[in-house]
């Protein structure tokens, strides 16, 4: 291959990483992730959540923020659904900790992380992270059942003296947890739902 072929196969493999390139709409990256999500975390079979809800199938969210790839653009699109004036984001622990730091890095605001169990005499908080009296806060979640882990959560964070506004999860099961959130005068975003995220003929 000549010199001048090199440099012409160059550019155009070079050309892959171009700004200027061809880029998917949000549209299109959304559902892109979607299927993403899919391949990766979705299981048949009979399980009992903790929730007490029994279903045909499960997302295992271990397996989502496992993968780089996924757990990166997740962050992107959370992130676009914090509001301004947000001061911090907050996840409870374990699963939703990993997607909470990453939309923590991808908006730049701090993140609290709120414990399953309550605080005790040795030092142990139910949120740590350094939070400030009256700051506000989003919560962000995994998969959302019921919504009584969220729920939970929030009220560990208000009785640590902030302001809870929103929580927002990657995926609502469609469980009731949206009616319960607005009962608690939170609003309520998620970036799927199971009716649209499930493969054909699962229900």
């Amino acid at each position: 291959m000549s010199e001048t072929d090199g440099e012409v196969w160059v550019n155009k493999v070079l050309r892959v990483y171009d700004e200027s390139r061809v880029r998917l709409s949000e549209v299109d990256s959304l559902a892109e992730l979607r299927e993403d999500i899919l391949r990766a975390s979705f299981q048949k079979g009979a399980v009992h959540l903790d929730s007490g809800v029994e279903q045909p199938y499960f997302f295992e969210k271990y397996l989502i923020v496992a993968r780089p790839t996924i757990l990166r653009r997740l962050a992107r699109f959370l992130a676009a659904r914090i509001p301004a004036g947000t001061d911090r984001v907050a996840a409870p622990t374990l699963g939703a900790v990993a997607i909470g730091t990453a939309v923590s890095l991808e908006t730049g605001l701090p993140l609290a992380i709120v414990r399953s169990g309550e605080a005790d005499g040795s030092g142990r908080r139910s949120v740590e992270g350094g939070l400030h009296p009256g700051e506000i806060v989003i919560l962000i979640e995994d998969v959302v059942v019921t919504g009584q882990r969220a729920l939970m959560a929030v009220r560990k964070l208000r009785e640590a003296g902030v302001i809870v506004t929103a929580v927002v999860s990657v995926i609502d099961c469609g469980r009731g947890a949206a009616d319960r959130f607005t009962e608690e005068g939170l609003d309520y975003d998620s970036l799927f739902q199971t009716p649209t995220l499930l493969p054909k003929g699962i229900s």
